[in-house]
């Protein structure tokens, strides 16, 4: 082999290497901040069957507490910030029927029960005072249909809120338990893992009950569709954790909460990141199940543009089987300090991803590396 093939191939060789070298740096500084930040797992909801033998309203109240505090979305707007009306501090059923009274009130509720029913399937018809969207005059509600995308309540979920705002404050439950078997109710999980998808984050955190993102969502807060345009990875990163930083021309400061650094993973932080700064998923959602859950544990993606998106800390991968072959990738993965990259220091990355990695982890990484060729 030549000198120049010799070099090239060196040459080739230590990008991976320090690519690789990168990615888990950067994983292992991840998992740093996940320690020091307080992290707590998101409540994702899971499937259960709603047992019509032994509903009684107590269990219904308590149904519908746990679809407003979770599914509904409800507490992230309906709380002491000043966002929207605090519910836990009324007493519905007064108020209820002191905004019937209300000239400016055009629906069609005659009571408690099917005015609080009509203000979370048809919000429009009667905004409170001082709660419309922003230079609407309070015509316009900035609350979105909880019946509809994307929060998507059921009937009985509807009415099992209903129940819970009744209840809550010692009034009589005037809703119908249900006569019908209902479909799949959801309720928090005490302890669910880290989702997998950025669309699972954007469920689990209610993003969609404030900004619209994944096509549909509501505006109490920016729109967050083409955000990556305007923000960088950094400002995007913090705006999540810490929200009032720097707030949005046009949007009142503590509208957000302000601990989703403590309720997410690392993971699900940056995955939803790499999203809101591409408008691409990330590669683990992409690149299928297996590669993409590889690419994913090693943290390259954080550090590399892989299929379209990705990190800018070390070289792109886009092309880097166009510059090495399999047998090259691999002994860059197994044996990182038999060539090193000129200019990078040795020791970076550890050698023993070899025993890290399965076997079938190993070839399938490499069948993919070996596979990106750029254009």
């Amino acid at each position: 082999m030549s000198v120049e093939k010799t070099n090239e191939v060196k040459s080739g060789g230590n990008v991976l290497v320090k690519s690789m070298g990168f990615s888990l740096a950067l994983a292992l500084l991840f998992t740093l901040v996940a320690n020091l930040l307080p992290q707590v797992e998101g409540e994702a909801p899971v499937d259960q069957k709603v047992d019509l033998g032994a509903l009684t309203v107590e269990s219904f109240v308590a149904l519908g507490e746990s679809v407003f505090t979770g599914k509904g979305t409800c507490s992230l707007c309906h709380n002491d910030l000043g966002r929207a009306p605090d519910i836990l501090v009324l007493n519905m059923e007064e108020t209820a029927v002191e905004r019937l009274k209300d000239e400016r009130y055009k629906g069609s509720a005659t009571d408690a029960e099917s005015y609080l029913h009509e203000s979370m399937v048809d919000p429009g018809i009667y905004v409170v005072k001082g709660f419309g969207k922003k230079g609407s005059n309070d015509t316009i509600s900035p609350m979105p249909a909880v019946n509809k995308p994307p929060i998507e309540l059921s009937e009985i979920e509807v009415n099992a809120v209903i129940a819970y705002l009744q209840a809550k404050d010692g009034n009589d439950v005037t809703v119908s338990l249900p006569a019908e078997a209902p479909a799949v109710e959801v309720q928090p999980a005490e302890s669910a893992g880290p989702a997998g998808t950025v669309e699972e984050v954007i469920a689990r955190y209610g993003c969609q009950a404030c900004h619209k993102v994944l096509g549909s969502g509501g505006e109490l807060g920016p729109d967050l569709e083409h955000i990556g345009k305007r923000l960088s990875a950094e400002k995007i990163r913090q705006s999540i954790i810490d929200p009032n930083a720097n707030i949005a021309e046009g949007f009142p400061p503590g509208v957000m909460p302000e601990d989703f650094a403590g309720k997410m993973t690392v993971k699900e932080l940056e995955m939803l990141v790499v999203y809101l700064l591409s408008g691409e998923k990330p590669v683990e959602d992409i690149a299928g199940s297996g590669t993409g859950k590889i690419i994913a544990q090693f943290g390259c993606q954080a550090c590399h543009i892989m299929l379209g998106s990705g990190g800018e800390l070390g070289p792109s991968l886009e092309d880097i089987g166009a510059r090495l072959d399999a047998d090259q990738i691999r002994q860059s993965i197994v044996e990182p300090n038999t060539v090193i990259a000129e200019g990078y220091p040795s020791g970076v990355m550890p050698p023993n991803f070899a025993e890290q990695m399965s076997d079938e982890q190993l070839d399938a990484l490499v069948a993919f590396l070996s596979e990106q060729k750029g254009d």
